[in-house]
């Protein structure tokens, strides 16, 4: 049973996670490099005070870098039966959680908003949402156990899924179309200043380019940690772009274009359109 947990970085995602387990009865500590991280969480409500020496579940809520720097610095002040963390890439972490003396697991809440660095808290923002994990050599059945009653507590849908084809799937999914965002807002940025452009945006600018608000560590720690699938991916997307451009006369583009709307239609029907926030 889950009782208690550690959750290392207070951000959006972890802040809300423990916002949750606690409210289902779990002791939840925390830990931020960032003391007004720390403190306000504290204050709110979404941990518990104290440093603990043991713990069920270590949950590792930070940039992706950030993952990577703990998993390869020994972690000795404090033991734990699992570990889990909530990068949005999946490969690298895996694999040095495969040496790891905690049994790991890799995780990816898929419930994050565009603007991660001024939120607001949301105790119900994993609910319903997907919830990848990824076992690793490290992982047991006890992790295995402790990591998806942390999933149900949190009232998300546990899917498990290889490290790489999670990174190939997040690449077309998450990556590519942050990149486009940001592609695009750094186009506007060299032609025009922000006052000129600011009467003029409409719901489809701001819809292509919400993404783009995202915290830039968020954005390096994908590119550095999943840089092959974007390479490949995003060939694929240039192509794909040039494709549109050289298509003969106007009933292809119009055919290729219906059936992207239909498509894209169809996904709204059966699983819903999500909010922009």
């Amino acid at each position: 049973m889950l009782g208690t947990v550690l959750i290392v970085g207070l951000g959006l995602m972890g802040s809300n996670l423990g916002l949750k387990l606690r409210s289902q009865d779990v002791k939840v500590y925390g830990k931020d490099k960032d003391n007004k991280a720390y403190t306000k969480a504290l204050n709110s409500g979404v941990i518990d005070e104290g440093t603990p020496k043991e713990v069920d579940l270590i949950i590792l809520s930070m940039p992706i870098n950030e993952i990577i720097n703990y998993l390869n610095t020994p972690q000795i002040e404090i033991s734990a039966k699992a570990t889990v963390d909530l990068g949005g890439t999946k490969k690298d972490i895996c694999k040095l959680m495969n040496k790891s003396v905690i049994p790991a697991i890799g995780g990816h809440p898929l419930c994050g908003v565009a603007d991660n660095n001024d939120f607001k808290y949301n105790i119900d923002l994993y609910s319903s949402s997907t919830f990848i994990l990824s076992e690793t050599e490290s992982t047991t059945e006890e992790a295995k156990l402790l990591v998806l009653e942390m999933v149900k507590l949190a009232n998300a849908n546990p899917i498990w899924l290889d490290p790489s084809i999670h990174d190939e799937i997040i690449a077309i999914t998450s990556h590519i179309p942050h990149l486009i965002s940001t592609a695009l807002i750094g186009l506007v940025m060299e032609n025009y200043e922000l006052e000129e452009i600011m009467e003029f945006t409409s719901g489809g600018f701001d819809g292509a380019t919400r993404l783009s608000r995202t915290n830039p560590d968020m954005i390096w720690g994908m590119l550095e940690t999943n840089n092959e699938s974007i390479r490949i991916f995003g060939e694929k997307f240039l192509n794909e772009f040039q494709n549109i451009f050289s298509m003969n006369g106007e009933n292809d583009l119009h055919q290729y274009i219906e059936g992207t709307v239909e498509w894209r239609r169809e996904l709204a029907n059966r699983f819903g359109e999500r909010p922009l926030e």
